[in-house]
């Protein structure tokens, strides 16, 4: 189940980021709530791309190992993810209930989940 999870997050990440860098206006423009956050600026979306794609890769690879093997390999993702989704969770009070119920799903619970499964792999180990 774990690996699956994985490879989910990984697959969802990575298409976030390969969108990001491949085609950085159509994403600032086709994202809901992104042109809200400031003026469009290729240079940072692009930067920011190559972040999730980073993730997804280093996802990808902690799906192939387990145990401490495998959190040390999901430490910058949880990071960046994990990161990224509290960022958001700050941001709801206030938000209407359309941008609430959209971060919790595409951003808050898969950006914070890389960090839960990497706590468990590091317990998971520790007990061996």
């Amino acid at each position: 189940m774990t690996r699956f999870l994985l490879f989910s997050l990984a697959l969802w990440h990575g298409a976030n980021g390969l969108f990001m860098v491949l085609a950085p206006q159509p994403w600032y423009t086709t994202v809901p709530g992104v042109p809200a956050t400031g003026a469009f600026n290729a240079h940072f979306v692009t930067d920011i791309g190559i972040a999730f794609l980073a993730s997804a890769l280093a996802l990808l690879l902690a799906a192939q190992v387990r145990g401490s093997g495998r959190a040390s390999l999901m430490l910058a993702p949880a990071l960046f993810l994990g990161g990224h989704a509290l960022l958001h969770l700050a941001e709801l009070p206030g938000a209407d209930l359309s941008t609430t119920m959209r971060d919790l799903v595409a951003i808050i619970v898969p950006g914070l989940m890389p960090g839960a499964i990497a706590l468990a792999a590091s317990r998971q180990g520790a007990h061996r």
